[in-house]
């Protein structure tokens, strides 16, 4: 799962986060492609529906509080997933 959502956001592939679904699905290689591309979704929507106090924090701040929050959810994530997820989530708040 955590390599999967690296390669969706296309983390060290592209300047900026992508929704990359070919690269999951080319990554699934055997396993159910469709039910990992959609569980990728998932995690990444989950991600981006954490709320901030925006008034306290800044756009690091904010993203590392969204980021602990999904490691304390998802302690499956692996390290790279929860950097793509935080890069994804302060690339779209900036």
């Amino acid at each position: 799962m955590s390599q999967a959502i690296v390669e969706y956001l296309a983390k060290g592939r592209s300047p900026f986060p992508k929704s990359d679904e070919d690269a999951v699905l080319a990554f699934a290689a055997g396993e159910e492609p469709e039910a990992l591309l959609a569980r990728v979704k998932a995690l990444t929507e989950e991600m981006m529906s954490i709320k901030v106090d925006w008034s306290t924090k800044t756009l690091s701040e904010g993203g590392r509080e969204a980021q602990r929050i999904m490691a304390e959810r998802h302690p499956e994530l692996g390290e790279n997933a929860l950097e793509a997820l935080y890069w994804m989530f302060t690339y779209n708040w900036r």
